[in-house]
């Protein structure tokens, strides 16, 4: 009995150990990757608040590149009268330091963005292998939820693969299909990542990531996505969406 309850107690301490490890791994992850979290917005100095927030972006390739979501960009950034679009970057003193930038290309049937910032180069995430990605793996997400309700600090939760399906969801009636599923379906679905994790529009073209390693597997999404698949849900459903990063590579090889 004693001999029994002795390798118990190792177990249970082995146990303890590697919760530890794995706690400690994504802690070290976030620190390492906060930096390269960045917010997305506007400035214009006739504004209140001057500057407006848009949405979560974050940095890849050289340091100066910028991944988001489409949707994030304002439509009117050709007139003359726009605000002008700016990243804000941590700096190490904890300051935001506001920064112009433009657009490379977008991926509007993919919802994706890739901007380039003035300035220089910051600490850039990698992008990983989303191919490789199954469902029930363990991932993260930082941004900015609900914009600057919560102050401008990245925030981030856990989150569980719970499905890797189709984008748009097939519609018993054409009438009805939204005008986003329809340009949807035209341009040929895709397979997304659906989590157990409620995000909000401030999460909008934040990085999914993996939290041992760091690399980014998608692209959190919660506008095109969830208007082909729950636009009856006008509530947080604890169901969110990512486009896979396989989608940011091609977006990257075009304007490398």
């Amino acid at each position: 009995m004693k001999k029994i309850f002795g390798l118990v107690l190792l177990f249970v301490g082995l146990m303890a150990v590697q919760v530890g490890h794995a706690r400690a791994g994504l802690s070290d992850t976030i620190e390492r990757l906060k930096p390269a979290v960045l917010l997305i917005g506007t400035y214009k100095s006739t504004d209140s608040p001057r500057f407006q927030l848009r949405g979560t972006g974050f940095v890849v390739s050289d340091g100066q590149m910028v991944v988001t979501n489409a949707h994030v960009l304002p439509a009117d950034l050709s007139s003359a009268d726009a605000p002008a679009l700016v990243v804000q970057v941590r700096q190490a003193s904890g300051e935001w330091q506001m920064r112009p930038a433009r657009v490379l290309g977008t991926n509007a049937a993919r919802d994706l963005a890739l901007l380039r910032m003035e300035g220089p180069a910051a600490p850039a995430m990698r992008l990983g292998n989303s191919s490789a990605v199954r469902e029930g793996a363990d991932l993260a997400f930082m941004g900015f939820p609900i914009g600057g309700v919560l102050g401008f600090s990245v925030v981030t939760h856990r989150a569980t693969v719970s499905s890797i399906t189709a984008a748009a969801l097939p519609s018993p009636s054409a009438g009805r299909l939204s005008e986003q599923a329809i340009r949807g379906l035209r341009g040929g679905t895709f397979e997304i990542f659906q989590l157990d994790a409620t995000a909000y529009p401030g999460n909008s073209g934040g990085p999914l990531f993996d939290p041992d390693t760091g690399e980014v597997v998608g692209v959190m999404n919660m506008v095109l996505i969830k208007s082909t698949r729950e636009s009856a849900l006008s509530q947080p459903s604890g169901i969110s969406y990512a486009i896979p990063s396989v989608h940011v590579q091609e977006l990257l090889d075009r304007h490398r």
